[in-house]
């Protein structure tokens, strides 16, 4: 690359200047900044998937704790609502933290209706 254009690749060789002098008492010099590799993005990816789990099942526990009983399309809608500052759930998603919250018995299906949630506990 061109000498000072500003790339930095792989091989980039800095040498420091010994007789530099700068009438400025701070001089701002900037980082390199690094490229996630593939492993590592696939392993940031993965915790953030973890963390957004938690957030999902807090808010749609939250959510059944205060209504008691509420049918799927209300409460994606509600949980939609609630996570939009944060991020996007799926639908998919949504539906996979319900079955993951009715397994582990935090709710349950209504007898009646298939649609409709009731909140344990």
């Amino acid at each position: 690359h061109r000498e000072g254009s500003g790339a930095v690749e792989d091989g980039t060789v800095y040498v420091y200047a010994d007789d530099f002098k700068s009438r400025f008492i701070k001089v701002k010099i900037s980082q390199a900044v690094l490229k996630e590799t593939d492993d590592e993005a696939k392993e940031t990816r993965a915790k953030v998937d973890e963390d957004r789990k938690w957030q999902l099942d807090a808010v749609i526990v939250r959510v059944m704790k205060s209504r008691k009983q509420m049918e799927h399309r209300m409460l994606s809608s509600e949980v939609f609502t609630l996570l939009n500052g944060r991020f996007t759930p799926s639908p998919e998603d949504i539906k996979k933290r319900i079955e993951s919250l009715i397994e582990r018995e935090y709710m349950e299906r209504s007898k009646d209706s298939r649609n409709v949630y009731m909140y344990l506990a």
